[in-house]
């Protein structure tokens, strides 16, 4: 019985294998949109994550329903595809859905989320959303061996199986794979009140008020800051350890390699967050391009300052 049940469902790495070759080929169209769209794209800044949703959802949505015999393209390729519990094809609505629980976990967590989105209206159902979708989504394909499903075919009772291959028996998931996805939702919800005590100190709110400062210059599209350190070993002089404040800024035009624009945007840091000064660089990350969810493209220039010379600078 169980050698007829593994027989009917897919195996990990083909079904890996089906997701990789869809994967590259809406890379490839994402390219290919990106040679005659890129301004616009880059204008969109973190909605251009929509367009990739959206030709994804379809893509999927539609392949894997009985629309296309449940099989994308990486699917017909390896010889599966998505059968109901009744070993028939799902629907076309039914298709959409379970895509929709697997791509939007990974689609918000890529989103550039601006201050406002720390309130606790908002903390908690992303987090119960990104982190409790990606843990269990993860567990899943790693650990439920019986039926290989995931929470997307969980949510809409549908399995990946090989071609041409019969269930005499339907497989059932383990009760206690059930219990651990409960329980990584329940946790993902109790994050933010740990990480809420965090966003209150003080530093992290210094932080916080420098990266609006700078979201607030003309030439940046959205920005990050961070603290730091590297420690790095030398036989003359031993152990050493360098700290660091830095600002990843995307740019709305092509001009990393601005030195320029990249000490403006320090002389903010150390203008809005003094505990800079007792750092050793302050570093700059300007950054340039795109990212719509199947492909991206990016162009980046490090730029690092002393912060004593920056504060005694009369541009300050």
């Amino acid at each position: 019985m169980q050698e007829v049940q593994e027989k009917w469902v897919c195996g990990f790495w083909r079904r890996i294998g089906a997701l990789f070759i869809d994967t590259l080929i809406l890379g490839v169209l994402g390219y290919v949109l990106g040679l005659f769209l890129e301004d616009t794209f880059v204008q969109l800044g973190g909605w251009g994550k929509l367009i990739g949703f959206t030709i994804s959802i379809i893509y999927f949505g539609v392949m894997n329903s009985s629309f296309s015999n449940g099989q994308t393209i990486g699917k017909k390729i390896l010889n599966i595809k998505v059968m109901d519990s009744s070993s028939s094809t799902i629907s076309l609505p039914k298709s959409f859905l379970r895509y929709s629980f697997l791509t939007v976990p990974f689609s918000l967590s890529g989103v550039q989320i601006t201050n406002e989105a720390l309130s606790p209206y908002l903390m908690y159902p992303l987090s119960f959303v990104i982190f409790g979708g990606l843990f269990s989504i993860s567990y899943l394909y790693i650990f439920n061996r019986v039926t290989r499903q995931s929470l997307h075919d969980l949510a809409v009772g549908s399995y990946v199986v090989n071609v041409g291959v019969s269930s005499k028996t339907l497989p059932s998931v383990w009760r206690p794979h059930l219990a651990v996805v409960a329980g990584l939702f329940i946790t993902s919800v109790l994050v933010p009140v740990f990480t809420s005590d965090i966003a209150k100190s003080e530093p992290f709110k210094g932080l916080l008020v420098t990266q609006q400062a700078i979201n607030d210059n003309e030439l940046v599209k959205y920005a990050g800051v961070t603290e730091g350190s590297t420690s790095f070993n030398s036989s003359d002089s031993g152990s050493k350890t360098t700290t660091y404040v830095n600002t990843r800024a995307f740019l709305y035009k092509n001009n990393v390699d601005d030195s320029d624009v990249a000490k403006q945007l320090a002389q903010i840091i150390i203008k809005n967050y003094p505990e800079s000064l007792n750092k050793d660089w302050v570093r700059v990350t300007l950054i340039y391009g795109y990212d719509i969810g199947i492909t991206s493209k990016w162009n980046s220039h490090n730029h690092q300052f002393n912060p004593h010379e920056l504060a005694g600078s009369k541009s300050l």
